[in-house]
């Protein structure tokens, strides 16, 4: 077997060397925190078409109500 010089870094197993995102204000944390959550549950994660999508729905049924 040969040896790259990397054997048991993230590169060499193929990961990400990007560093962890580390939110900085008190939303941030508790952004990422309830994002954590939903991928934990393996819900999937909205994509910014779906998001708009979300909000146009919330804002006609809020038109509706008054």
């Amino acid at each position: 077997m040969m040896s790259d010089g990397m054997s048991g870094t993230t590169a060499a197993k193929g990961l990400s060397t990007r560093p962890v995102y580390q939110p900085r204000t008190a939303l941030g944390k508790l952004l990422w925190e309830i994002r954590g959550q939903i991928v934990a549950s393996g819900e999937p994660l909205l994509g910014w078409d779906a998001i708009e999508r979300e909000i146009s729905e919330h804002r006609q049924g809020a038109q509706a109500q008054e």
